[in-house]
């Protein structure tokens, strides 16, 4: 007999597609439209998997995922939702899931989430060390943490985030978190520290930056009395500070090479020596670690050791800017407004204004000017006017610096999420991203005189008006004069 698969999703079409999906792909496949008919389903014919969505008419797909694991253990659950969250990612994990899926999916990532699911013969997912499953020990499910709770986002790149959080947060695993300055580094950090069973143990944030580099080693491993002029008595490094904890090593390109050996015995024997000393000490500490630099370009110019790359980087999760999210700029901006500004709310005019601001300092700065506009706006709705300027391009950088570091960025994104082995037509999808924002800019400057805009892109009348009916931008405003 071919493996099974339960479909339990109220949703017609999704519902209908999966079942085909995996119909053509030589499964059995059934369809619940409610958690307690896939429940009597799968007690009556247990599946080899299981589709489950969150949200269901009575019960959600998170209870019904603790019953589904009583009366068909061997099932392999893939849940799926279109509102999903941290807390959604880690109590799915925790609760048992075999994989996480996030609305709008491709049905061939679903595909390839049943085939693994059914090849695993119903074990459960390594989402513990060597394999197994942590849930008893960690408490089962239990409310996950995502520090200030600024880890907000709907968008597909950011359920990446939450589901691979979830998946590496209850090992041991070193995590390294690569992103732009603003995107929230120590946040993802945090989050794995509080879904961890290292929870009640420390959490140590290490910004390797601001540290001299004269005193990183000490400062991390500590170090005796007279290892140096002025040590007149031993002091403990941080990493033994952690111990059962967590260590937050940021801006990790500023490790100098020396202290990276240490660095590197910590983890593979978790022993750290103290500066001065000659026994090592103990310490069992997780390291979590960020960068903005390129580490890869780092390790090829011989200014990181690539035995401490590999060893940091077992499990990287991406932080995407958040222009390439800005469908979750209003969420994140009514978030930030319910902290400065409980009761206000958000303009229609003050979304799109959001929407169509650059925001170079990512999450940070958009935080930032919310509680600047909320202090101008005075207890109304934040307009605008009401917002600081633009952040400045920092000393020495140029527009066209800027720009260039954007497209490079954006194709580093294309080729991380490719589904074939490479991306195609990116030159093509360059100027599709780029073109309504550049002749949209070019209208705004000349009140949408099309001839003008013409002239400055360089185009025809005609083809510009092509442009602005392919992309929208038509306000009612154009005008085809001088």
């Amino acid at each position: 007999m071919p493996p099974s698969v339960l479909i339990i999703d109220d949703e017609e079409s999704v519902a209908w597609a999966l079942r085909k999906a995996c119909e053509r792909d030589g499964y059995r496949a059934a369809v619940a439209a409610t958690a307690e008919d896939g429940i009597a389903q799968a007690k009556r014919r247990p599946p080899d998997a299981v589709f489950l969505d969150v949200r269901l008419p009575g019960m959600d797909g998170l209870t019904a995922l603790a019953k589904l694991k009583d009366v068909a253990p061997d099932a392999a659950v893939i849940v799926i939702t279109a509102h999903g969250n941290l807390a959604t990612a880690v109590k799915a994990v925790e609760g048992g899931a075999f994989d996480y899926l996030a609305k709008p999916f491709d049905l061939d990532q679903a595909l390839d989430a049943v085939r693994r699911a059914t090849a695993s013969g119903g074990r459960k997912p390594p989402v513990g060390e060597k394999g197994e499953d942590k849930s008893e020990e960690t408490g089962g499910l239990r409310p996950p943490l995502a520090s200030d709770g600024e880890l907000v986002g709907r968008s597909p790149a950011m359920q990446t985030v939450f589901k691979r959080i979830a998946l590496v947060a209850p090992t041991d695993a070193c995590v390294l978190v690569s992103g732009e300055s603003g995107t929230g580094k120590e946040l993802v950090a945090r989050a794995v520290h509080a879904n961890s069973p290292r929870r009640d143990k420390p959490f140590l944030p290490v910004h390797l930056a601001a540290l001299n580099p004269n005193l990183v080693e000490s400062e991390l491993f500590g170090h005796t009395k007279g290892a140096f002029t002025g040590a007149d008595r031993g002091r403990p490094g941080l990493l033994a500070l952690a111990d059962g904890g967590t260590v937050f090593l940021d801006e990790l390109a500023d490790i100098p090479l020396p202290v990276q050996a240490k660095l590197l015995r910590v983890l593979e024997r978790q022993e750290a020596l103290p500066v001065g000393g000659t026994e090592a000490q103990r310490v069992s500490v997780r390291v979590v670690s960020a960068t903005h630099a390129d580490l890869s370009a780092e390790v090829a110019a011989g200014r990181f050791r690539h035995d401490l790359f590999f060893r940091l980087n077992v499990y990287p999760i991406h932080l995407p800017a958040l222009r390439d999210r800005a469908d979750d700029i209003p969420l994140l901006a009514e978030h930030f407004l319910r902290r400065f500004a409980d009761g206000s709310t958000l303009l229609a005019e003050t979304i799109e204004y959001l929407k169509g601001r650059a925001w170079p300092g990512n999450v940070r700065e958009l935080r930032n000017a919310l509680e600047h506009a909320a202090i101008v706006a005075r207890g109304g709705p934040p307009r605008p006017e009401h917002f600081p300027e633009p952040m400045a391009l920092p000393p020495g950088q140029t527009v066209r610096d800027r720009l260039a570091a954007v497209v490079r960025e954006w194709v580093r994104e294309q080729a991380r999420t490719a589904k074939a082995t490479e991306p195609a037509g990116l030159y093509q999808a360059l100027l599709d991203e780029a073109e309504p924002a550049l002749v949209g800019e070019v209208l705004r400057q000349l009140d949408g005189n099309r001839l003008v805009a013409g002239r400055w892109l360089g185009l025809a009348r005609a083809t510009v008006r092509k442009m602005i009916r392919r992309h929208g931008l038509d306000d009612g405003n154009e005008t085809d004069g001088e």
